[in-house]
């Protein structure tokens, strides 16, 4: 429930831009179907609602997440052919310093590529190589 209204018809509450999209368009209360009615801003659940405290969905994963991105859900890499899932808070080591689709260059001539391309196939050809 965003921006909480409550109707003067028979009290109960509903977000305030639901409500009056309702008002314009039938007019009647979802709840009671009376024709005439008012809302107005209801402090006191906005007050409840702000004053509730929401855990995170991998609280049993130990994330203690208080805001923000939540450190213990997985996502993809970053890197396009990369289909590595890790937690938020281990990505980056794995996207800077281990994916074989992250970028790379040849310490020899400077040639740019992924990891995987420039030390498979890319020092075997590479005209500076010792």
């Amino acid at each position: 429930l965003t921006d909480p209204h409550i109707v003067s018809c028979c009290g109960h509450n509903f977000c305030g831009s639901c409500i009056e999209r309702v008002k314009a368009s039938n007019g009647f209360c979802p709840m009671c179907k009376e024709k005439e009615y008012q809302s107005f801003i209801e402090k006191k659940c906005s007050r409840i609602i702000n004053g509730l405290e929401v855990y995170c969905s991998n609280k049993e994963k130990g994330c203690q997440w208080k805001g923000g991105e939540c450190q213990y859900e997985e996502v993809k890499c970053q890197h396009e052919k990369c289909q590595e899932r890790r937690q938020r808070r281990y990505l980056k080591d794995h996207e800077d310093d281990e994916c074989p689709q992250r970028l790379f260059q040849c310490q020899y001539c400077r040639s740019k590529g992924t990891f995987l391309s420039i030390t498979k196939d890319h020092y075997e050809e590479c005209r500076q190589y010792p």
